[in-house]
C-alpha cells in the first residue's frame, strides 16, 4: 500500500512537472527523501536549518540554503547565527558539489553579518582549488558542530566562474574594503591576458594569474566585478577604476557596464565616452 501510494504521489508530481517545467519539483520527486517520506517531503515544509543541519543530500541542502533567512534578522539566536554562518561557509569554500557551493554563496550574499565578506573572498579563491579555505575563527566552533564535511573536487572552469561571478556580485552589496580591492583588479585585468615572462613572480595580495587563468575567456567574472563596482556609491577608487576601465578597454559590453557603474554610482548621466569622464574626474567630479 505504502509503495502504490508513492507511485501515485510521484504519478501526479511528474504530471505536475510536465504541465509546469518545474525543475524544482522535478529534483524533489527524484531525491532519496522522497522516495523514503513521499508524504511529508511534498506537503511538510521543513525549517532549512534543520535540513541543513541533519542532511546532507545535496538537492535538500540547496533548496534549505534557498529558503534559509538570517537568524539574527528574524529574531533568532547568536548562537543559531553563528551555526548558520558556519554551515553556509563550509558549503561556500570546500563542498565538492556545484549546486550547493552556488547556493550557499547566493544565501551568504543575502546575509548582513560582517563575516560574509572575508567568506565570500575565500569562496571566490577556493573556487578553482582544492584543499580547505581558512576558517573565521568566531565560527570555528560552529563548523564542528554543524556535520558538514567535504572536500573540494575539480571543477570545471564555467562551474568555477560561476562561483567567482556570485562571489564578486556578494562582495559588492557588502562593501567590504578588502572586497573593493579583489573587485578593482579583478575590473581592471584585461580579459585576455598574456603569460608572464618564465621566472617572474606576479605579486600582490591577490594572485591574479592563479585566480584568472591564462587563455582563458573570463569576460563573464570581469563583468560581474564591475558590474559589482556600481554599488560603491561615491567611492573615488571604484569610480577612478570604471574610468580607466571606460577609456581603454576595447570590448563594448566592457565599456558598456563600466558606463552603467559611473552613472549610478556618480549620478552623472555623461555619455559612454572615457574622454568625457575623465575630463569630468579632473575636474574634481564637477560639471
Amino acid at each position: 500500500m505504502a509503495r502504490l501510494i508513492a507511485r501515485t504521489l510521484l504519478g501526479g508530481a511528474a504530471v505536475a512537472c510536465a504541465l509546469t517545467g518545474c525543475a524544482g519539483t522535478y529534483d524533489l520527486i527524484t531525491s532519496q527523501r522522497f522516495k523514503e517520506r513521499p508524504l511529508h517531503t511534498l506537503f511538510v515544509t521543513e525549517d532549512p536549518m534543520e535540513v541543513l543541519e541533519t542532511s546532507q543530500e545535496g538537492d535538500a541542502r540547496v533548496r534549505a540554503m534557498r529558503a534559509l533567512k538570517e537568524p539574527k534578522e528574524h529574531g533568532g539566536s547568536a548562537a543559531q547565527q553563528d551555526k548558520a554562518v558556519a554551515i553556509l561557509q563550509e558549503a561556500a569554500t570546500v563542498d565538492q558539489r556545484p549546486l550547493v557551493r552556488l547556493a550557499a554563496v547566493e544565501a551568504l550574499a543575502r546575509f548582513q553579518d560582517p563575516r560574509v565578506g572575508p567568506i565570500l573572498l575565500a569562496a571566490y579563491h577556493q573556487a578553482g582549488r582544492t584543499g580547505s579555505a581558512p576558517k573565521d575563527p568566531d565560527v570555528t566552533a560552529a563548523v564542528a558542530l554543524s556535520g558538514v564535511k567535504g572536500a573540494l573536487g575539480g571543477f570545471p572552469m564555467e562551474t568555477v566562474a560561476n562561483i567567482q561571478c556570485l562571489s564578486l556580485e556578494g562582495l559588492g552589496r557588502h562593501h567590504s574594503p578588502d572586497g573593493l580591492q579583489l573587485l578593482v583588479q579583478a575590473a581592471a585585468t584585461p580579459t585576455e591576458k598574456p603569460k608572464p615572462a618564465a621566472g617572474v613572480e606576479t605579486a600582490g595580495l591577490f594572485n591574479l594569474e592563479a585566480d584568472f587563468g591564462t587563455g582563458i575567456d573570463r569576460i563573464d567574472v570581469r563583468l560581474a566585478a564591475i558590474r559589482a563596482l556600481g554599488n560603491y556609491d561615491k567611492d573615488p577608487t571604484a569610480i577612478r577604476t570604471l574610468v580607466t576601465v571606460l577609456k581603454t578597454d576595447k570590448d563594448v559590453a566592457v565599456r558598456g557596464r563600466a558606463h552603467e557603474g559611473l552613472v549610478k554610482i556618480t549620478g552623472q548621466d555623461l555619455p559612454c565616452d572615457g574622454n568625457a569622464w575623465q575630463a569630468w574626474l579632473d575636474k574634481g567630479g564637477k560639471r
